[in-house]
């Protein structure tokens, strides 16, 4: 979950360009590409099979990324970089996790899944970062949208890891049963979007407080792009009192769009046809939510 900032300090890029975007972009999906490849064969040469088939589950998922870096990238008439161009100005933290476990012996691979929602979270910022010092209005928009696509790899990543802890019977309580018929999705996002509700309901009054305006906008406009209607006059859920900066109050805002989209990510699997399509749907919209509150907030940590 994205709870506060990934980056230990903001990257010095200068002005952001669209060559820059594209080759940060490229230089990210390749670097991961690189990383996987060595993690699998490591697994191998170590024995450890179901670890190297946790890894190359991610490697085929990151060459996906690269074709679509490319394909974007031609969509915007930018040529294909040398992705080693910009690999040396990438963040160190966006990979430093894999170095500090591939030789480690408790390494599962749910623990695997778990540095890879980091890491995809961390190339959010990153990519936050440069929308919101893009001085193109454009440029910014398509570096949100890496971002946005950068949440939905980690929420792919987060359903392998919550199948990984299935299969490796981690001591976790069990979560309350999910139904699998309409009527059991409908009350899973009327139950989400009442807490949603009255969490924001509490956010955007303490933000007006102290004077952030544009961020309670945000959330006042959100209002209008719930999954599912939900009875908005509600008490307010209260975010905890000594939260007094907009950063903090803006991650209080996410946490109940993380507890939803965890819930429906649970419920995908089991169900197929119409009911899988519009929880899928559902699972988007949370997305873009928490996509745009994020984006504020790290604009907030500038």
């Amino acid at each position: 979950m994205v709870r506060g900032p990934l980056l230990e300090r903001n990257p010095e890029f200068g002005a952001v360009t669209l060559p820059l975007l594209v080759g940060i972009a490229s230089a990210i999906e390749h670097e991961a590409v690189a990383r996987y490849t060595t993690l699998v064969d490591a697994m191998e040469r170590r024995g450890e099979t179901d670890m190297a088939d946790a890894f190359r589950r991610m490697l085929e998922e990151e060459r996906l990324h690269v074709d679509a870096v490319e394909r974007w990238a031609a969509s915007l008439g930018q040529p294909a970089p040398d992705p080693t161009h910009f690999s040396w100005r990438l963040p160190s933290e966006l990979f430093k996790s894999w170095d500090e476990v591939a030789r480690s012996a408790r390494l599962t691979p749910y623990r695997a899944f778990a540095i890879a929602v980091d890491n995809e979270q961390r190339a959010f910022a990153l990519y936050s970062y440069l929308a919101a010092n893009a001085e193109d209005r454009q440029i910014a928009a398509q570096a949100e949208q890496l971002a946005l696509e950068e949440l939905r790899h980690a929420a792919l990543m987060r359903r392998w890891r919550r199948d990984a802890w299935r299969r490796e019977r981690h001591a976790v309580q069990e979560e309350t049963p999910i139904g699998t018929s309409i009527e059991s999705l409908h009350t899973l996002l009327e139950q989400g979007e009442h807490a949603i509700a009255a969490r924001h309901q509490s956010v955007i009054a303490k933000l007006r407080s102290i004077g952030d305006e544009e961020s309670a906008c945000l959330l006042e406009e959100l209002r209008g792009t719930l999954s599912r209607s939900t009875d908005t006059s509600i008490a307010p859920v209260d975010a905890e009192p000594q939260m007094n900066s907009s950063v903090r109050l803006l991650i209080a805002a996410q946490e109940p769009l993380e507890a939803l989209g965890e819930k429906l990510e649970a419920f995908l699997p089991r169900v197929e046809g119409d009911l899988f399509a519009e929880a899928e749907r559902a699972l988007t919209n949370v997305i873009s939510r928490i996509s745009r509150i994020s984006l504020q907030a790290e604009r907030r940590m500038k």
